[in-house]
C-alpha cells in the first residue's frame, strides 16, 4: 500500500486532482469568509467582537442542516490538522483509526450544537439549542450604514468578507460582472442572476451542495452495495441468485427518471434527492463487491478463518472486505462525480431545490437568457472543475493501485 501511495503522489494527474478538490473543499468549508453580510471583526466603544464566528451556529442565517456540518468543520479544521499530525507522529495511530476519531469528534460537536442547553428567555422558559432559534446578529453592513448615518462621528472598525452579500439577498437582476451595488457600495464580481442574487455568493455556497450530495449519496449507495454484494459473493447459491435478480431489476429502471418521479410526488427537497440517488445507485457497487468476494472467498486465509470457527460476519467484514477496498475507492471517486452531474442536471431542467444555491440552477438561468453569458460559463466551469478533479483522482488511483504496474 505504501508503494502504491508513493506512485499515486508522483502522478501529475493525482496532484492536479487533489489540488482542485482541496480548493473546492476549502471554499465550501469557509464559504462565510468569502460571502456574508456579517462582519468578521467588529470594534466599537463596547470592545472587540467576532460576530461571524457567533453567527456560524445561527439557523436564522444558515437554514439547511448541511451548513451546520460545514460551519462546525471550519471551526474545528485547524484542530483536526494538528490532531492528525500528533496522532500519526506520537502514537503511530493507523489512518483508519484517525479518520474514525475525527469523524466522532465532528459528530459530537454537531450534536452539542443541536443539544438544547442555552436558555431562550426567562428563568422558566424552554431551553433551546445553539442551532435552533438564535437571533440574527446586528453586526451587518446594513446596521453599520444605519449607525454611521445616524451619527457620523461614531467610531466603528469593521472587517467584512470579500463579498458583502448573502447568497439569499435580492438586489438587481442581471447585473454584469464588476457592477457596483448602490446598496452596499460593493461590486458584484460575477454579476447577479434573474432574482438579483449575487452569483459569486451563490457559487461559493453552491459548492457545499455539490460536495454534500456527492458524499451522502455515494455513502448510502456504497453502504447498501457492500452489504448486498458481500452477502451475495460470500454465500452464493440461492442467496446469490436472489440478490443478483434484485440488482438486474434495479439496473433496468432509468435512475434519472425514477428520481424525477419521486421529486414530482414528494417535492424538490435536496435531502430527499440525496437519499433517492443513494437508494438507486447501489447496483453497480453490489456487482463489484460480489465479484471481489467471489475471488477472495476461496483464498487460504478465508479457509483458515472458517476452520478456526470465526463468526461469518467477522470473516466477511474484518478479513475479506479490507482486501476489496481498492476497487471500492476507485468506484467511490467516479460515483461522486456522477452524483454531482446528476444533481446539476436535475437542477438544470428546473427540478432542483429552489431553496438552496445550485450550480445547475444557475446554468438553467443562463440557458433561458443566453445574452448573459456569465450565467453559463461560471457554473459550467465550476461543474467541469469539480467533476474533472474527481475523475482525475479515480484514474490515478486505478493506475497506482494496479498490482501489474511496476515501481
Amino acid at each position: 500500500m505504501a508503494m502504491a501511495m508513493a506512485r499515486f503522489m508522483r502522478m501529475g494527474s493525482a496532484r492536479m486532482g487533489l489540488a482542485l478538490l482541496l480548493v473546492f473543499f476549502l471554499t465550501a468549508t469557509y464559504a462565510p469568509l468569502f460571502a456574508s453580510e456579517v462582519a468578521i471583526i467588529w470594534w466599537d466603544d463596547q470592545g472587540l467582537r467576532f460576530p461571524l464566528l457567533a453567527d456560524l451556529l445561527n439557523r436564522n442565517s444558515y437554514e439547511k442542516p448541511h451548513h451546520l456540518l460545514f460551519n462546525v468543520l471550519g471551526l474545528l479544521l485547524p484542530a483536526y490538522v494538528i490532531g492528525w499530525w500528533v496522532l500519526g507522529r506520537w502514537r503511530k495511530t493507523p489512518v483508519t483509526t484517525r479518520i474514525m476519531l475525527l469523524v466522532a469528534v465532528q459528530v459530537l460537536a454537531m450534536f452539542l450544537a443541536w443539544l438544547p442547553l442555552a436558555p431562550s428567555g426567562g428563568e422558566f422558559s424552554e431551553r433551546r439549542a445553539l442551532w435552533d432559534e438564535r437571533r440574527t446578529t446586528s453586526h451587518t453592513w446594513r446596521n453599520h450604514r444605519a449607525l454611521v448615518a445616524e451619527d457620523p462621528e461614531v467610531q466603528i472598525f469593521a472587517l467584512y468578507p470579500l463579498v458583502r452579500h448573502n447568497y439569499t439577498s435580492n438586489f438587481y437582476s442581471y447585473q454584469s460582472p464588476g457592477t457596483i451595488n448602490p446598496d452596499t457600495d460593493r461590486r458584484f464580481w460575477w454579476g447577479t442572476d434573474d432574482r438579483g442574487q449575487d452569483v459569486f455568493a451563490r457559487m461559493i455556497f453552491g459548492s457545499r451542495i455539490s460536495l454534500t450530495i456527492g458524499v451522502v449519496a455515494v455513502g448510502i449507495s456504497m453502504f447498501i452495495g457492500i452489504i448486498l454484494g458481500a452477502t451475495s459473493g460470500y454465500f452464493g447459491g440461492w442467496v446469490d441468485l436472489f440478490i443478483q435478480r434484485l440488482v438486474e431489476i434495479m439496473m433496468a429502471f432509468p435512475t434519472f427518471i425514477l428520481v424525477l418521479v419521486v421529486v414530482a410526488m414528494w417535492g424538490r427537497d435536496i435531502y430527499l434527492m440525496m437519499i433517492v440517488f443513494g437508494l438507486t445507485g447501489w447496483a453497480g457497487t453490489t456487482r463489484l463487491v460480489r465479484g471481489e468476494f467471489l475471488a477472495q472467498s476461496g483464498r487460504e486465509y478465508v479457509l483458515a478463518a472458517e476452520a478456526l470457527g470465526l463468526r461469518t460476519s467477522r470473516i466477511m467484514f474484518r478479513h475479506v472486505l479490507p482486501n476489496t477496498l481498492t476497487p471500492l475507492m476507485i468506484s467511490a471517486a467516479f460515483g461522486m462525480a456522477g452524483m454531482v452531474l446528476a444533481e446539476s442536471g436535475l437542477a438544470f431542467i428546473g427540478m432542483g431545490d429552489d431553496s438552496v444555491p445550485s450550480w445547475g440552477s444557475l446554468l438553467d438561468v443562463g440557458r433561458q437568457q443566453v445574452a448573459y453569458a456569465w450565467l453559463i460559463w461560471i457554473p459550467g466551469l465550476a461543474i467541469f472543475g469539480l467533476v474533472s478533479s474527481l475523475n482525475l483522482l479515480g484514474n490515478a488511483m486505478r493506475e497506482a493501485l494496479d498490482p501489474r504496474n511496476e515501481e
